[in-house]
């Protein structure tokens, strides 16, 4: 499970992956506490596989679901489908099952069940204690100026990550916008 942890905080953000999260600092006159908080599955593709001394363009997809709004200010935003794109490269290292440090970042969309939408930027950094650090802040759109923060329960990288690169990754997590 620990290792499965690690995995999500190192590719999360290439969505925000697993995560023992770092996150940037939401703009104060514009985030409300507590805005939304939903469940999550991502799906992060690399093309060509990631190996360390090599780099990848990342496609992220995923689903939220069961949003919940605990300020109330944001009840509308119950669903959404999340697609983005960004870049990463890997060095040797780390002790997930893949054996990687990565580092990646991107930018992606959230489009909301009411027809709205939310963009955001993320970014993924090597981290001496957790592997990965993910940040993220919504830029645009619904719910701007919060950041988001990524509690991964479970990341399952694609079979033989370590000799044949990180070819995807999937992300069961908790997400709260914030």
């Amino acid at each position: 499970m620990a290792r499965r942890l690690r995995i999500l905080t190192m590719m999360a953000a290439a969505a925000p992956l697993a995560v023992a999260l770092a996150v940037l600092p939401a703009a104060p006159a514009q985030a409300a506490d507590g805005d939304l908080s939903c469940s999550a599955t991502f799906k992060l593709t690399l093309d060509p596989p990631l190996r360390a001394g090599g780099g990848a363009k990342v496609s992220v997809s995923g689903d939220l679901s069961n949003c919940a709004s605990r300020n109330g200010q944001h009840a509308d935003l119950r669903s959404g489908k999340l697609t983005g794109t960004g870049s990463a490269t890997a060095t040797a290292g780390g002790f997930n099952p893949c054996g990687l440090l990565v580092t990646a970042k991107g930018n992606g969309t959230i489009g909301w069940v009411s027809g709205s939408d939310s963009s955001f930027g993320w970014r993924i950094d090597p981290d001496p204690f957790t592997g990965l650090a993910f940040s993220a802040n919504v830029t645009g759109g619904q719910l701007k100026g919060d950041a988001i923060t990524v509690s991964a329960r479970d990341a399952q990288p694609n079979a033989g990550c370590r000799t044949n690169g990180l070819s995807t990754l999937t992300v069961t997590a908790q997400v709260t916008f914030a």
